[in-house]
């Protein structure tokens, strides 16, 4: 894996433990849910990994298969000039 890979790797780990501390639950349920997906993560490094490798293809799927169209009308130039006399 290269370095720049393990690096977006380990943003979306912390994403998702801060995505996880800011849900709206409690404290207790926090933690469970914290020490539970640590679990996991430990014992079956591979499965993770290929869980997190698919759920980033279909974001990267999806993002791809959005039209982006930007028509003349959306286009707003402004200026204003004063004149002077």
């Amino acid at each position: 894996m290269s370095k720049k890979s393990g690096y977006f790797v380990f943003g979306g780990i912390i994403g998702a433990i801060i995505a996880l501390l800011f849900a709206p639950k409690s404290g207790k349920e926090y933690r469970d849910n914290i020490v539970s997906t640590t679990r996991d993560i430990v014992n079956e490094p591979e499965e993770f990994k290929a869980k997190t490798k698919n759920w980033i293809k279909d974001i990267i799927n999806k993002l791809s298969e959005e039209e982006i169209i930007q028509t003349q009308d959306e286009i707003v130039i402004s200026k204003t000039f004063d004149e002077e006399e």
